[in-house]
């Protein structure tokens, strides 16, 4: 048989005509790469948004992390796609964006200075030092007739509030509660204001001692005294006497420990003393 002896393309490979087209690859877009590659930069910094979240401010994490998982689940949503995941990565950063600057916000209110409230002032802070769970370290104005706890004014108080070292062990540090005042043991102690007595009891630290609750849920305390003339539940007025002044309890001494609270929560109750004292 005769052979073709014409010049073939060493280059064309000798394949069908519709197969010749496949063998060439698809251009591919740099501007396509380069907005999956930042999508997905997004995407990994909006985990990791998430991730911080849960060591900075629990309820800030649980908000994030529930509309991320949203997002995720919704509907059409194809990571593999750019345009889709550019979607995505978007509308999660404006969605967790908004619920971290609510949450913030609401921890924000949460933690506002109580001097920012009505009836409370900052009367001293101590730099670096914060008084613990369930104490302030501003004062306080109860809204009612406030008056003095005792028959005459006591000038100077032994133990002040906040911070101080022990006075029993004479060794590291306390936040002390409230406002001793000195006075000898068996001396009359009179409500400060109208109410109702809550707990009329004996106390390990305390001793012997009353809690009385005011109008607008205020309340004050009275402590380490020698005799109780109250009862829980028992209504009093302002100045009935309410007992008398000892050293049971924890103590080095007669006198009368006085707490004023508000909310709860216990402030210093030196100028509210000042102010009934006149």
């Amino acid at each position: 048989m005769w052979e073709d002896a014409s010049k073939k393309d060493a280059k064309e490979p000798n394949l069908p005509p519709k197969d010749r087209e496949t063998v060439q690859a698809p251009k591919r877009r740099k501007g396509g790469d380069t907005l999956l590659w930042t999508q997905l930069l997004l995407c990994t910094a909006l985990i990791a948004a998430v991730l911080a979240a849960r060591f900075c401010y629990r309820p800030l994490y649980r908000s994030m992390q529930r509309l991320f998982y949203e997002a995720l689940e919704a509907p059409g949503l194809d990571l593999d796609g750019g345009h889709e995941l550019a979607k995505f990565t978007q509308e999660a950063a404006a969605e967790l964006w908004t619920a971290a600057r609510q949450v913030m916000a609401e921890w924000q209110t949460a933690a506002q200075p109580a001097a920012a409230r009505v009836g409370v002032r900052s009367v001293r802070r101590v730099p670096d030092r914060q008084a613990p769970s369930g104490s302030r370290l501003e004062g306080y104005d109860p809204p009612f007739d406030f008056g003095y706890p005792l028959p005459f004014v006591v000038q100077n108080a032994t133990s002040s509030y906040g911070w101080r070292t022990d006075p029993v062990t004479g060794q590291g540090e306390e936040f002390h509660t409230g406002t001793d005042l000195p006075v000898a043991e068996g001396t009359q102690v009179l409500a400060a204001a109208d109410g109702v007595v809550r707990v009329a009891g004996s106390h390990k630290s305390y001793g012997n001692y009353l809690r009385i609750l005011h109008p607008n849920g205020d309340e004050t305390l009275y402590a380490h005294m020698q005799y109780l003339y109250v009862r829980p539940g028992q209504k009093v007025q302002k100045q009935q006497v309410l007992g008398t002044s000892g050293q049971t309890g924890n103590v080095t001494g007669p006198h009368l420990h006085f707490e004023l609270l508000h909310g709860g929560i216990r402030y210093d109750p030196t100028e509210a003393l000042e102010q009934a004292a006149g």
